[in-house]
């Protein structure tokens, strides 16, 4: 539901640096000592896999692992964002 709007790239931007690889991005996975760029986002499908340590989902998942944050948590912070109080 949410995943469709919620663009992974620009998210996970905010916390490393994407690569141009072919038809995806890629970087230095942020879910373990990563040496090399193990982790790919493919835009079109707006999910990411860690070919390092298997991590892999959309746009939650990823807030939900980089966060240390339960789904219920990360949905609470994106609607304080978005409809301040």
């Amino acid at each position: 539901m949410m995943n469709s709007s919620m663009n992974l790239v620009d998210i996970a931007s905010k916390y490393i640096l994407l690569q141009p690889s072919r038809k995806a991005l890629k970087g230095k996975c942020p879910f373990h000592k990563d040496e090399t760029t193990s982790l790919l986002i493919i835009p079109q499908s707006n999910v990411f896999k860690c070919f390092g340590c298997g991590a892999e989902g959309g746009p939650m998942e990823f807030l939900m692992r980089i966060e240390n944050k339960n789904r219920t948590k990360v949905i609470a912070d994106i609607a304080e964002k978005t409809f301040p109080q």
